[in-house]
């Protein structure tokens, strides 16, 4: 046992965050603490660490636990050069050191007291090796080249880092301190996908315990085995990855609202009994059981469903085959982000797009959507293409001091404010949350805005950069389902496993001042990275699968193959479509010009031209119909 938490319960104010938790960490441990934003889950984790007193209970730690802690923002980091400042963090290798440095020049200058400090020396060596502080540059080295360091930014100073670099370099300075207990909050959050499938790998292999939150499915179904879900103020424990745990937890909805109707119907049939009979004397004992009855009936609380996101597309309008040509295309800044960049885009595809962090995947999306020019070549969108583009750099696509209402009606001025409070309310705001200025809000909250900002106007082409960062389980899903049935040109910049698996159909890679298209699905391009991942690790003891992780798998191979198959039929069905409606429209126009015709007075050519244009028209109207049980047909094979 690692650590112990009794009776523990937290309140802020009036308000009761969580109550009556009690449960054992243990080493190997590999647990999801999931819930809603506002559960508690952060707060859980900083009071096992003990930064945070709980309002009641304990929490018990084993002798000499270390415990390692990511928080969400981040905290307290040396400056200096990357390596050195990481290396710094692990403070018993680097005292240890010092230490041993210390006492070898006090040997040197002195033979007075040798004795002692030969015995210290020996103390201070055993320390060196436990923490393996002899290489711990080169720990060092593997763990920041995992998270997507390169050799040239060992030596660069913490100053010139970004908040997401510097927090990287925060969870490599904790994976160096090897704890017995990692905390971790959102540590997927800054990580591209190299550098994600390395901490998965990583995680596999460690010998201690693992808590971790997370707004990311698939990352937390390869790394955890089991759930604790704070909801309502309690907590529930759940065997299994986080799939595991939504197949289950659904399955107790359904058996909890099944007991309670049967208790409700129960007690409907005893309350009926009781008004019935209670003034007949006959009855009084039947009458009286009953109401005992009443009494002990227990009552099953069903399952709260907390607010969900729910996204509505606008109608999509149709463009022109080719969306978007690229051709020769570089940008330049004090660097080459990329060069020679041909690329095109048709109607219907869906693009993801990958790379490492700082590859120049959000220029290619700015570029892409005209918000920025190349440095050289050409882009060029087709016929009655409208562009939606989410940026992940929601800050700068919204004015702090609008409001939320007014970020909407800033762009569609002609909707009504009931239109857009409905609209909002689809994204988690309503009442008074829409007059919040936007500058007070979370980063999930904005995210949400900018979110509801593209959705609002009708587009068929959405570029989207990063689109889930922030937002939690439930919205990604929402949004990816939307995003599914949206009819319109996808290109998707993300990290986001489950996204990119559901989404995409063809896969372009940003690397090396390249764009690059991947031969395979995403499936085949997680694949290659895990395998160059593991093999980076070293040989050792394989990484634990769990049972059913080779039926995962399996299942999501089938489910991608299906997928694709049913992408492949639906793109044939709708050109299909296409073809029948341009061959609609000169019969449509004809019929038309006949109807005028015939309405207009003094027709010349008298009744003969009549007659002859009734016939044209009941030809035309009969192709027309012909074309049209076509559609329908076309329509109901779509899947």
């Amino acid at each position: 046992m690692l650590l112990s938490v009794s009776g523990l319960a937290l309140e802020f104010g009036a308000d009761l965050v969580f109550e009556g938790l009690n449960y054992t960490v243990d080493r190997g441990d590999r647990v999801a603490l999931v819930g809603i934003n506002g559960a508690g889950k952060t707060s859980l984790m900083r009071i096992m660490t003990g930064e945070l007193e709980p309002s009641r209970g304990s929490v018990t730690r084993a002798s000499g636990v270390r415990v390692g802690y990511l928080p969400q923002q981040l905290g307290e980091f040396p400056e200096g050069p990357l390596l050195d400042a990481v290396c710094r963090c692990v403070g018993e290798a680097v005292e240890a050191l010092d230490r041993q440095k210390a006492i070898l020049h006090s040997l040197s200058a002195s033979g007075e007291g040798e004795g002692v400090l030969l015995d210290e020396l020996a103390s201070v060596q055993d320390s060196i090796e436990a923490t393996g502080a002899y290489n711990l540059h080169n720990r060092a080295e593997a763990v920041l080249f995992g998270l997507g360091f390169t050799g040239d930014d060992l030596g660069k100073p913490m100053s010139e880092f970004s908040g997401g670099w510097r927090m990287r370099a925060m969870l490599g300075a904790l994976i160096l301190e090897d704890p017995d207990l990692l905390l971790l909050d959102e540590p997927t959050n800054h990580l591209d996908l190299d550098a994600r499938i390395w901490l998965e790998e990583f995680l596999g292999r460690f010998r201690g315990a693992v808590w971790l939150i997370s707004h990311d499915p698939a990352f937390l179904d390869s790394t955890v085995n089991r759930v604790y879900e704070l909801e309502y103020g309690s907590m529930t424990v759940w065997s299994g990855n986080w799939s595991f745990y939504e197949k289950k937890k659904m399955e107790d909805i359904r058996h909890r609202e099944r007991e309670a109707r049967k208790v409700e119907d129960q007690r409907e049939r005893m309350e009926r009994f009781v008004r019935r009979f209670q003034a007949a004397e006959s009855k009084r004992f039947q009458v009286r059981s009953r109401l005992k009855m009443l009494e002990k009936l227990e009552t099953i609380e069903t399952y709260r469903s907390p607010g969900r996101m729910k996204v509505r597309l606008p109608e999509t309008p149709r463009s022109g085959r080719k969306v978007l040509t690229m051709e020769g295309v570089s940008k330049l800044y004090d660097h080459m982000v990329f060069q020679g960049v041909d690329l095109e885009i048709e109607s219907g595809d869906r693009v993801g797009v990958v790379g490492r962090n700082g590859g120049g995947k959000s220029t290619l999306s700015r570029i892409m959507a005209g918000v920025e020019a190349p440095t050289s070549g050409t882009v060029k969108t087709g016929a009655n293409v409208m562009i939606g583009y989410y940026s992940q750099e929601v800050d700068l696509a919204l004015n702090p001091g609008r409001t939320v209402l007014q970020q909407l009606s800033d762009i569609s001025p002609e909707r009504s404010e009931k239109e857009l409070r409905s609209f909002l309310g689809g994204f988690l705001f309503t009442g008074d949350d829409v007059e919040k200025p936007v500058g007070v809000l979370s980063g999930g909250e904005k995210s949400r805005v900018a979110l509801a900002r593209v959705m609002l106007l009708p587009t068929n082409f959405l570029i989207l950069d990063e689109p889930t960062n922030h937002l939690d389980i439930f919205s990604r899903r929402v949004l990816a389902e939307a995003l599914d049935e949206y009819r319109g040109t996808l290109v998707l910049i993300s990290h986001d496993e489950n996204l990119l698996r559901t989404l995409a159909r063809r896969i372009l890679v940003v690397d090396g001042g390249r764009v690059k298209p991947f031969t395979g699905g995403f499936d085949d391009f997680v694949e290659k990275r895990r395998r160059g991942v593991s093999e980076s690790l070293g040989s050792g003891k394989p990484r634990a699968v769990s049972p059913g992780r080779a039926g995962d798998k399996e299942r999501k191979r089938r489910e991608a193959q299906e997928r694709n198959r049913l992408y492949r039929k639906r793109s044939r069905v709708e050109q299909r479509i296409r073809l029948i409606e341009k061959e609609m429209a000169p019969l449509e126009k004809r019929k038309a010009e006949i109807e005028a015709l015939l309405a207009a007075p003094g027709l010349p050519g008298g009744s003969g031209r009549i007659i002859e244009l009734q016939k044209e028209h009941a030809f035309v109207a009969r192709e027309i119909l012909q074309l049209e049980e076509r559609c329908m047909e076309a329509v109901e094979e779509a899947p």
